[in-house]
């Protein structure tokens, strides 16, 4: 399996890349710009390649360069960066993930990966939503809010056509809320749980005025690592859509009193009420 990522600086593509370097392999890292932060410790065991989804022929290049067999499509603009500039936004979401379609189908590429998002399903109304929270399945309506959902509907849509039409395998994983390091650093104030977690372990003091009993479902970088390349090697498969979480909700209240256990010197916190959830994930990320 030769696997081409794009977007493959970014975090997501960072623990990715890196995982799939602990199992054995050499990934073709591809981004529009090359910024190592979050890869420099597998720099040298992993191919890296500066170019751009919407550039047909580069992508073209590169797949027949290096061989590829497989892509994970991660390259994407983040919500805010969309909806200021959707054209940009539409270019790199649709007609970038076009341009990997196109480029499957011409090569025989045997499977795309496509990291979608909970953005597609929008607002949880009724029972999803407060208080009941009922899980979300794969065929739940969707009905995104913002440019980003939206688009990320649309590759859906294009992956499914192909797959169906000309016999492209095309997987979406429908992630939930991200967190894991560098997604402060990348993502700004999109990183809430990532500020949550930087801030304690700096120790500075973290006020949240609303919403510290909000639950939500976050799910780490490295178990995102690990579904994509779950989905890029199984066998056999019979769907082409999957939700991507923990499957337990949990408010900021509670992650910020596991981070306060893991980090007890640090300075106390002003949230508003609970405790309980993240201790298994987060002592798997400290150990």
């Amino acid at each position: 399996m030769k696997v081409l990522i794009t977007g493959g600086t970014g975090v997501n593509g960072a623990a990715t890349s890196r995982l799939l370097v602990s199992e054995g392999m050499r990934p073709v890292l591809m981004d529009n710009r090359m910024d190592l932060s979050l890869i420099g410790d597998i720099k040298d065991k992993v191919d890296l390649l500066e170019g751009d989804v919407t550039d047909f022929q580069a992508l073209e290049k590169m797949v027949a360069d290096y061989r590829i067999t497989h892509i994970a499509h991660l390259a994407a603009l983040m919500p805010e960066p969309a909806e200021e500039n959707p054209r940009l936004a539409m270019r790199v979401g649709v007609d970038g993930t076009l341009n990997i379609l196109e480029v499957a189908r011409a090569h025989k590429i045997s499977r795309i990966v496509f990291t979608s998002s909970k953005a597609v399903y929008g607002e949880m109304v009724g029972d999803f939503g407060e208080p009941r929270f009922l899980p979300v399945t794969e065929d739940h309506p969707k009905r995104p809010a913002d440019l980003y959902g939206v688009i990320k509907v649309c590759c859906e849509e294009l992956g499914q056509y192909y797959w169906e039409t000309y016999g492209v395998e095309f997987v979406a994983l429908r992630f939930s809320t991200i967190y894991g390091p560098g997604k402060e650093a990348r993502h700004g104030a999109l990183s809430f749980y990532g500020q949550l977690i930087e801030k304690t372990q700096a120790g500075e003091p973290w006020v949240i005025p609303q919403g510290g009993d909000q639950r939500n479902d976050a799910v780490y970088v490295g178990d995102v690592a690990r579904s994509i390349f779950l989905a890029l090697k199984a066998e056999n498969l019979n769907r082409w859509v999957f939700n991507v979480g923990t499957g337990r909700g949990s408010t900021p209240r509670e992650f910020l009193a596991v981070l306060k256990s893991l980090f007890p010197n640090e300075p106390l916190y002003d949230v508003d009420r609970g405790v309980r959830d993240y201790v298994n994930t987060i002592m798997r990320l400290r150990a």
